[in-house]
């Protein structure tokens, strides 16, 4: 089994389309992802007045979008990130006495985190693939900022 293919934005930005102009030709039919996690799921929104639960959730949405610096989230993202805010929430009120929280619900917050880079190992590798161009630079080959 192969490795699977980089996105296509994340070769982009790393000049790999640059370098070898056949890879973007062959990957031109790919699907377009929309950019931006966007909104919550709107039943959390609409119910979030009068449910703990939910307002519980609607933090843990927030607080998963704050710590997107890479901004690599988008709307392929979405489920995940439900996921990661219900696991969130059941490690949090067991933490705090109310139900139980396994080692399963851990490990499972961890590789949904680092899917989406946002563990200190998985946030290096996505931020050194999302480098632009610095312009004020002249020499070629000089990056400038990490993205984000």
């Amino acid at each position: 089994m192969g490795r699977n293919p980089i996105p296509a934005k994340l070769v982009e930005f790393s000049s790999g389309y640059r370098k070898n102009p056949a890879r973007k030709r062959a990957r031109a039919r790919e699907p377009k992802i929309k950019a931006g996690l966007g909104e919550p799921p709107a039943e959390w929104t609409e119910g979030a007045q009068a449910n703990a639960r939910l307002q519980a959730l609607l933090l843990n949405w927030q607080e998963l979008v704050a710590q997107d610096v890479c901004r690599v989230l988008n709307r392929s993202h979405r489920d995940l990130v439900e996921l990661a805010c219900h696991l969130k929430y059941r490690i949090r009120r067991a933490s705090a006495g109310y139900g139980r929280a396994t080692s399963g619900d851990f490990s499972q917050l961890t590789t949904l985190l680092g899917k989406m880079g946002m563990t200190p190992v998985d946030s290096a590798r996505v931020a050194g693939s999302v480098r632009v161009a610095d312009p004020t630079r002249t020499a070629a080959g000089e990056w400038g900022e990490y993205v984000g």
